[in-house]
């Protein structure tokens, strides 16, 4: 695996790499590929792959969720999570791209609104 200045991680999927904590533009530049969990099934039949979803912090500790409609979609799970909330609020918005939806399984690629 390689990543950016010799650091790599990656989550469900392996291809989005993380960026080192040190690049001033940590919040801006990273990217989640996850999938949800708790998902609101009668939600995920009215989403199509490729909406763009708000994601948002239920508190300053957290749950990250993926909203729709005013209602939770599902919520973020990651080995990411922490840098997501602190990103969060730290005031950097992030959106949720539905990439994949099979059954009750919904993978998003989440990543800030530029």
């Amino acid at each position: 695996m390689s990543g950016i200045s010799g650091s790599s991680s990656f989550d469900i999927g392996g291809e989005m790499p993380r960026l080192p904590k040190k690049d001033s533009d940590y919040c801006l530049n990273l990217i989640i590929k996850t999938n949800l969990a708790s998902v609101n099934i009668n939600l995920l039949k009215t989403t199509k792959v490729g909406e763009i979803l708000p994601v948002v912090a239920q508190s300053i500790d957290g749950p990250v969720v993926v909203m729709k409609d005013g209602m939770v979609l599902g919520t973020v799970l990651s080995s990411y999570l922490m840098d997501l909330l602190n990103c969060i609020n730290k005031d950097t918005e992030y959106q949720a791209e539905i990439i994949k939806i099979d059954e009750a399984v919904c993978q998003v690629t989440i990543s800030a609104v530029k």
